[in-house]
């Protein structure tokens, strides 16, 4: 794979800028003078709601928040791409798969489906945060093993492809909302047949709490492993949809590189060829990975020290708390099967352009290239010209 750089474009961030078409235009131009290959585009955002009209979800201008309004009888994701594409950008759509909701405004899909709402642990840990870089962030989960969630994401992944001159598709928060997730009824049925016995002490032999930290009881190893395995099983059938529609349709994920915390939100984005041996895995939870269903992934290196040599300095409690530590813990999980893409979050590099370059630098060094998160933040501090000159 020759190296790609990929630039987000968040609608939440970047939708009333980009209102104005002269504003979308100039984008595509400053993408191009940066050299960026791909522009990712949010096709249905993280409170479920979708740019594009859509037949199953609410669009972007039915929500709430005023700002947005302006959107309706519109349709960003189809204006994106005729403006891209005759530039020869690469546009993926982005889907954020189990987000349904928004908790503060009370809307989204969840709120019409009750019974898709994640369950969990108890509901005075609801409130637990579903973003690692965004503690604050308000988005309500479905369970991914509902029937209906499963067939209703599916059908919107469909929709996408079928309607759209894509280059292809981006799964985001294609998980649980973190560790505390699902524990309903059809959870607990579904684990108990997967492990071919009743779990009489449920749920505190799968974990308790203690001092608000999860304790993992004797049956977390495979809980970890089923739910895993849970979301490998769905994104088996969006690759599917996506690649029977076309082959050639690029497949890709976003994930957190943070590998040794990701029962928080239950995927194994390894390799199969990966045995890691921590204190919360299986013998045989490499069977949940699902690294080689994808063309390549994006793992988020998000963290403002670049160097390993800088977290140590900064106190930080394992060397993949850095940009550098994060791509060897990435790569070390790939496996070599598929292309990594490093991905950095801007915000972490506040005032301070010069760490900025130099984790763009580092990324493109190491891996397949970069992903920069997101748009609004190089708008915002004006690093065009940086960046141009980085990349």
């Amino acid at each position: 794979m020759e190296q790609s750089n990929i630039l987000w474009v968040d609608f939440l961030a970047n939708g009333t800028r980009l209102l104005e078409t002269e504003k979308m235009k100039d984008l595509i131009d400053r993408a191009l003078k940066c050299n960026i290959t791909h522009l990712v585009v949010d096709a249905k955002i993280p409170y479920g709601f979708t740019t594009y009209p859509s037949e199953y979800a609410y669009h972007v201008s039915e929500m709430k928040d005023e700002q947005y309004h302006d959107w309706k009888g519109r349709d960003f994701l189809q204006e994106m791409i005729h403006y891209a594409k005759g530039a020869g950008l690469k546009i993926i759509a982005n889907v954020d798969v189990f987000a349904e909701g928004n908790g503060i405004a009370k809307e989204g899909m969840v709120y019409d489906k009750p019974e898709w709402q994640v369950v969990h642990y108890n509901e005075a840990l609801s409130n637990m945060p579903t973003a690692a870089e965004n503690h604050h962030d308000p988005t309500v989960f479905v369970n991914p093993i509902h029937p209906e969630v499963e067939a209703y994401e599916l059908n919107i992944i469909q929709e996408i492809v079928r309607n759209y001159e894509i280059d292809g598709v981006v799964l985001d928060r294609c998980r649980y909302p973190n560790i505390y997730g699902d524990f309903s009824s059809l959870s607990r049925a579904k684990f108990e047949a997967y492990i071919g016995q009743a779990v009489n002490n449920w749920p505190k032999d799968v974990m308790t709490i203690e001092e608000n930290k999860p304790a993992f009881g004797p049956f977390f190893p495979k809980w970890a492993e089923f739910r895993a395995k849970n979301i490998k099983n769905f994104v088996q059938k969006a690759k599917n949809v996506v690649k029977t529609r076309n082959s050639d349709l690029i497949f890709s994920i976003y994930v957190g590189s943070w590998y040794p915390l990701y029962y928080n939100e239950g995927v194994n984005w390894g390799s199969e060829t990966y045995h890691p041996s921590l204190d919360w895995t299986s013998d045989t939870y490499h069977t949940s990975a699902y690294a080689e269903e994808f063309d390549f992934i994006m793992t988020g290196c998000y963290y403002p020290e670049v160097t390993i040599d800088e977290a140590k300095n900064n106190g930080r409690p394992a060397s993949w708390y850095s940009v550098e530590g994060a791509i060897e813990m990435s790569k070390e999980a790939i496996n070599d099967q598929i292309p990594v893409i490093a991905s950095l979050f801007l915000k972490d590099y506040t005032d301070n352009v010069d760490q900025f370059k130099k984790a763009v630098q580092l990324c493109k060094e190491r891996t397949n290239g970069v992903m920069l998160f997101d748009t609004v933040y190089i708008e915002d501090y004006q690093w065009w010209n940086e960046l141009e000159e980085t990349i």
